[in-house]
Formats: C-alpha cells, sequence, structure tokens
C-alpha cells in the first residue's frame, strides 16, 4: 500500500514537471508569435505608410516644378497686361506663389496637413540645404523675387523690368532642373525604401515558419504523448473508483432501507451497522439533534484526526466544515430536523473539509436521511480525493494548455485516423471556412470537397508523401472553398503521430492556419508596385520589367517587336491654365484610350509625367506605325471634361521605333523611340515619326 502510494506520488510530480515545462515552452512560444506578428503588422503599415509619404512628396515636388513656370507666365503676363486687367493677374499670380511657398515649406520643414514628413534622408538635405546654393535658396530667392514683383506699382512693372528678366530667366532653365532632380530623388527613395521594408517582411515571414516549425517539434508532439499517458491513467483509476464507489452506494442503500424498515430492532442494527463500518474504508459519519455527532467510525478517526472519543457529542459544523460554509450548513440541517428533507439529500457532491490541525482538503460526500428513536439523522460517508483531484487537474490543465496553444494562434486541428477513415477537428478548423462545428463531418471526403478543385492532387500528394515515407512532413499552402462560396488560403501543416509495430501509419495530426489575409497583402503590395496609381497603366519599373521578358521571347523565337514613345503636346500649358486637377483628368484619359484603342496583349507604361510608352509584341514596323496612327487620331478626338468650362482636347506625338539587330537591349530600343518622339515634336507635334533609318516621319 506504501510502495503504491509513493510511486503514485512519484508520477503526480512527474507529471507536473513535464506540465510546467511544456507550459514553459508554450509561454514563450507564445511571446515570439506575438512579436513576430506585431513586427509583421508593422512591416506592413511601415509598407502602405512609405508608399503614402512617397506618393505625396512626388506629387507635391512635381507640383513645384509645374508652379514655378506659373509664377513665371503670371509674371510676364502682367507686365504686358494693360493696367485695368492687372489686379485679376496679380491675384493669380499671388495664389500660385504662396501655394509654392507654402508647398516648399512643408518639403523642407515637414506638413501633416498634405501629408509631408518633416525629416530627409543625408542626401536630400544636402540637395535642400547646400552650401553652394541648394534648393532651398533658389527657390527662397525665387519666391523672393516674385513677392517683390508683387509690391511693384503699375508704373515701374514693364518688360525689361529687372526682377522681370531674373524671374523669366530663372524659372525655366536653373530651377525647374534643381525641382526636377528633387523630383527623381525622391522617387529612387521612395522605392529603395519599399525594397527594404520587403525584405525585412520576407524575413519576418521566414522566421514565423521556423517558429511554427519548432512549436510542432517542442510542443505538440511532446503533449500528445504526455496526454495519452495522463489519459490511460485516468481511465484505469476511473474504473477503480467507479466499482468502489458502486460498492459503497450498493452498501449504504441496502443499510438505510434496513434503518428505515426495522427502526424496533435499532440496538441489532446498530451493532451490525458499527462492524461495516468499522471494516469500511470510507469515513461513516452519523449526527442527530443539533449536527451532534452521534457516530464516528475508524475511518472517520484517520481521515479526519479526531478519535472517536473527541468527535462524538461535537458539533459536526464546528468540528470539520470551513469557515466560509459553516452558517450555510447550519441552516440547511435545521430544515433536515424539522422534515427529513434537504437539498443535498440523497445526493454525492464534492466538497472541502477539515482535518484536526486546520488543513483543507477535498472530499466527496454522500448524505441520506434516517429516522431513529422519531427523529432526524443524516448519515454520511465521505470519501477523500485528494488523490483524484490531483489527477483530474493534472488532466483539466493539460487539456486547457492545449486549448490555450490552438486558440492562441487561432490553429484548427485536426487528427486521422488511417485505420477508420475518421477524422477529428476543433472549432476553430470548421470556423476558418464560415461552418459551426456541429456542421462538419468528420470524413476525409468532407475536407476533399472543401479543398479547390484546382489544388486537391497536390494536396493528397503531399500527405501521401508523408504517409509512404517520401517525405517527412506535410507543410503546404492550398485555397478551400468557404461556406459563403468566397475562397480562403490555408497553411497546412502535419506529421505521421503514430505507426505500428511494422512501421505503418496510423495516426495522422495537424494544422490548419488562416493565411488569406497575408496573401491578399503580398498581392496589394506586388499591384501597388506595378501600378502607376494615377492611370493604372503599368509603372515605369515594371513596364521595363515586361519589355525585358518580351524583348528576350521575340530574340528567342525570332518574332518582330515595336515600341512607342508618346508625349502629351503643350501639357504644361493644361496644367497652368487649368491647373494640376485638369492635368491628372488628361493623362487618365489617355491611359483609357489607350487601353480601348490598342491590343490586349500590348503593354501600356507611364515612364514620367507626361511621357507613355507602348510595347506592341509579334508587331512589325508598318503595323506599329498603323498602331501608332490609330492611337493618334483616337487621342485627338478624345474630350476631357472640365468643371464650369468647355471640354478639353488635346494632341500627341508619337515616335516609333521597331526591334533591329543593333538593339542590345530594351533601352536601345526605347532610346530609339525617344529620338524618334524628339523629332515628331520639334517638326510640328501631333504627327508620328519613326525612328532614323527606317522610315520618314508620317503625318
Amino acid at each position: 500500500m506504501v510502495n503504491r502510494k509513493l510511486l503514485t506520488d512519484v508520477h503526480f510530480a512527474q507529471n507536473c514537471a513535464i506540465a510546467r515545462a511544456l507550459t514553459r515552452r508554450y509561454a514563450v512560444a507564445l511571446m515570439l508569435v506575438a512579436a513576430l506578428s506585431t513586427a509583421a503588422w508593422f512591416s506592413l503599415r511601415l509598407v502602405i505608410t512609405e508608399q503614402q509619404s512617397t506618393a505625396a512628396i512626388v506629387n507635391v515636388s512635381g507640383r513645384q516644378r509645374m508652379l514655378s513656370q506659373r509664377t513665371a507666365l503670371f509674371a510676364n503676363l502682367l507686365a504686358m497686361t494693360p493696367p485695368p486687367g492687372r489686379p485679376a493677374i496679380r491675384s493669380q499670380l499671388q495664389e500660385a506663389v504662396d501655394l509654392m511657398e507654402r508647398s516648399h515649406r512643408g518639403l523642407t520643414r515637414g506638413d501633416p496637413a498634405m501629408g509631408l514628413p518633416a525629416s530627409h534622408s543625408p542626401k536630400v538635405h544636402a540637395m535642400y540645404f547646400d552650401a553652394g546654393g541648394g534648393v532651398d535658396a533658389q527657390v527662397a530667392a525665387y519666391i523672393q523675387a516674385v513677392r517683390q514683383l508683387l509690391q511693384l506699382s503699375d508704373e515701374v512693372l514693364t518688360a525689361d523690368n529687372p526682377l522681370l528678366l531674373q524671374i523669366t530667366r530663372t524659372a525655366p532653365t536653373r530651377l525647374v532642373a534643381a525641382l526636377d532632380a528633387m523630383v527623381k530623388q525622391y522617387q529612387a527613395e521612395g522605392e529603395a525604401n519599399v525594397r527594404r521594408v520587403e525584405t525585412t517582411e520576407t524575413a519576418l515571414w521566414l522566421l514565423t515558419l521556423a517558429l511554427l516549425a519548432l512549436e510542432a517539434g517542442l510542443i505538440f508532439q511532446p503533449f500528445v504523448r504526455h496526454i495519452n499517458r495522463v489519459v490511460g491513467k485516468l481511465q484505469q483509476a476511473t474504473g477503480e473508483l467507479q466499482l468502489h464507489r458502486d460498492h459503497l452506494e450498493e452498501l449504504v442503500r441496502q443499510r438505510t432501507e434496513e434503518l428505515q424498515s426495522k427502526s424496533a430492532e435499532l440496538a441489532e442494527s446498530m451493532e451490525k451497522f458499527r462492524l461495516i463500518s468499522s471494516a469500511a474504508q470510507d469515513a461513516i459519519v452519523i449526527i442527530g439533534k443539533d449536527a451532534e455527532v452521534v457516530h464516528w467510525n475508524r475511518a472517520a478517526e484517520q481521515l479526519f484526526g479526531y478519535s472517536e472519543a473527541e468527535a462524538l457529542g461535537r458539533n459536526l459544523h464546528e468540528l470539520i466544515v470551513p469557515a466560509p460554509m459553516r452558517d450555510l450548513a447550519r441552516a440547511g440541517y435545521q430544515k433536515f430536523e424539522q422534515t427529513g428533507q434537504g437539498i443535498m439529500i440523497g445526493k454525492t457532491i464534492q466538497a472541502s473539509s477539515l482535518r484536526k490541525g486546520g488543513d483543507e482538503f477535498p472530499i466527496e460526500l454522500s448524505i441520506s436521511a434516517v429516522k431513529l428513536q422519531n427523529s432526524w439523522h443524516a448519515l454520511s460517508i465521505i470519501r477523500d480525493v485528494t488523490k483524484r483531484k490531483g489527477i483530474e487537474d493534472t488532466l483539466r490543465r493539460s487539456e486547457e494548455q492545449l486549448r490555450f496553444v490552438l486558440e492562441g494562434a487561432e490553429l484548427g486541428f485536426w487528427d486521422w485516423n488511417i485505420r477508420t477513415g475518421e477524422v477529428l477537428r476543433n472549432s476553430r478548423w470548421a470556423e476558418m471556412l464560415g461552418y459551426s462545428h456541429d456542421e462538419i463531418r468528420h470524413t476525409t471526403q468532407q475536407w476533399t470537397d472543401f479543398v479547390h478543385p484546382d489544388d486537391r492532387e497536390q494536396a493528397w500528394q503531399s500527405i501521401l508523401d508523408v504517409i509512404e515515407g517520401r517525405s517527412p512532413a506535410h507543410k503546404l499552402e492550398y485555397r478551400m472553398l468557404h461556406k459563403d462560396g468566397s475562397i480562403r488560403w490555408i497553411l497546412d501543416q502535419a506529421k505521421v503521430m503514430q505507426r505500428d509495430a511494422a512501421g505503418k501509419p496510423i495516426r495522422m495530426s495537424g494544422t490548419h492556419s488562416d493565411i488569406t489575409e497575408r496573401k491578399r497583402l503580398e498581392a496589394e503590395l506586388t499591384r501597388q508596385a506595378r501600378t502607376d496609381h494615377l492611370t493604372g497603366v503599368s509603372s515605369r519599373g515594371y513596364f521595363m520589367e515586361q519589355a525585358e521578358q518580351e524583348l528576350a521571347s521575340a530574340l528567342r523565337y525570332r518574332n518582330p517587336l515595336a515600341m512607342l514613345m508618346m508625349d502629351i503636346d503643350f501639357f504644361k500649358q493644361v496644367n497652368d491654365i487649368h491647373g494640376h486637377k485638369a492635368g491628372d483628368a488628361v493623362l487618365k484619359k489617355l491611359a483609357d484610350v489607350c487601353r480601348e484603342t490598342l491590343r490586349e496583349a500590348d503593354i501600356i507604361g507611364r515612364l514620367g509625367g507626361e511621357e507613355f510608352a507602348v510595347l506592341l509584341p509579334q508587331t512589325d514596323k508598318g503595323n506599329a506605325i498603323d498602331a501608332a496612327e490609330r492611337l493618334k487620331e483616337a487621342l485627338g478626338k478624345a474630350r476631357v471634361p472640365l468643371d464650369g468650362a468647355m471640354p478639353l482636347s488635346f494632341t500627341v506625338s508619337i515616335g516609333v521605333a521597331a526591334l533591329s539587330a543593333g538593339d542590345g537591349g530594351v533601352d536601345a530600343l526605347l532610346n530609339r523611340a525617344d529620338q524618334a518622339l524628339y523629332r515628331a515634336k520639334h517638326s510640328g507635334r501631333n504627327r508620328v515619326c519613326v525612328a532614323a533609318g527606317e522610315s520618314g516621319p508620317r503625318f
């Protein structure tokens, strides 16, 4: 008996140690997951913030270039306009220079309302504040000259005024060049920031995958083994306890019936009861009037530490009931003495009790009502359940820890009995797909039905590779069908958890992680990096990437390839006269007409400002010229509606270059098309010109 108790205590201590070790591992893993999730969230926020900040900086710095030209234009108009018409032009010039000064202040010192940061990179700072004539000094000098011009009276405001000449010479030359350089620097830094954040995000993703693999090896697998051992011990203990309980309950029932039916033979019955009570392993206590103890068996002496002499005649509630429960026990017993009824009579409950030394411990209590000498007595059978409670608490903690791991990581769990085909799943597994736990069937066919048809073969093959020994673990990202008809991306990870004596897999367990949001964010970041935010066509970087691919394909298969370079005629005047919003509308209209006029296979890109390029796969020179002419005609007919004004029309100049043997890459082809565009703009605009050596211009 002593050896068995010692062995039980050793097992209990071992289980507690394992539970504490797994708890520590879980806590560390949970903190790491939280840290990595937070870092991933911040990295995504940083990407979006960088994109927004870069877009704001580039837009405002580009607007500075337009404002420099606009102020120069209004300054000249002011000098050339007769005095009666000058107040309106002065007002427009004042508004333009005020906006230019505010934008410059925001770019150099920050402006939250415009989305402009207060800090700069060392290179941007040097370009603005270089002692040898930085952009800040140039813009400040230019703005000061404009404001001084505005202060001049109409009499001295002539075309040869020194301030006007200074403004006219500065705006289209040094100032425009400096502002263009700032725009290019902002664009380059924005692209570099995005690349750095993408690298960081990739590293965080790899760390997260490594951490999940580490969790599977250090927490889930030991946890499952430990639970299997504890469950086996608990089943054995539960069986023994149930047999013991059934025996005792039957004994109490027989004795209670005997006492009720043979009250006249009380002396003999009590003697028999004492014999049985003395042999019982559980404490048997009887209390009578005022809850005084009238019977106290040997097991009660051992359980509570009071001898029979110490217990008899004492109030049971004062003797063994914990202080917080005494008033409730007294009130219940007073009612019992009168009626022989009570909420605890005829039931088996669990409660707490006190030993002689004051130690509190758990008990299982069965109470029956017996009538002796015309008064109600309570017969109690009391069992110490400390060991059983310890086992139950250990199992409950183990189950709670596993639940915390799965819920904390928001993982769906599945456990497949390969022999029977039954698959047990937790509620989170079903919730990921929009179902309740009661709605799903626990079969492999249910899983197959949920997997996207295009991914089923690959998913099954990955699992079969593990079962048949070709792979140590199953890890795959695939799509599953949600209840509402949408698609969810799932990361499925699993291992064989149990094999038979021959090494054949008989049980496999795994987890599901919903990675739909991560997939959506990855796609959105890719789209933002590849698309010009204003027009929706390819950005310069993505256009060059596509062009390189098409060039490689054309060279490999000896297919023709052509490039169009296109520029909006007099676009600066559109911005100067109608404003930046109208200029944006023209750019959008150009992109829309290009998409409507060109083939789906043709690639349209915005290279910067009003400059666009079109790559025409499998198109020779003649067809490229025809496409350029059609596009020029369509754009010439396009109309851009303006608020409160007549619709705006515009024309374009287009340069055409077909791939030739001398083109060493996309840059060479693009350069020849750009040269043709230059010829088109300097030979009258609104026309198509072909690269030198291929054909003359077409009008």
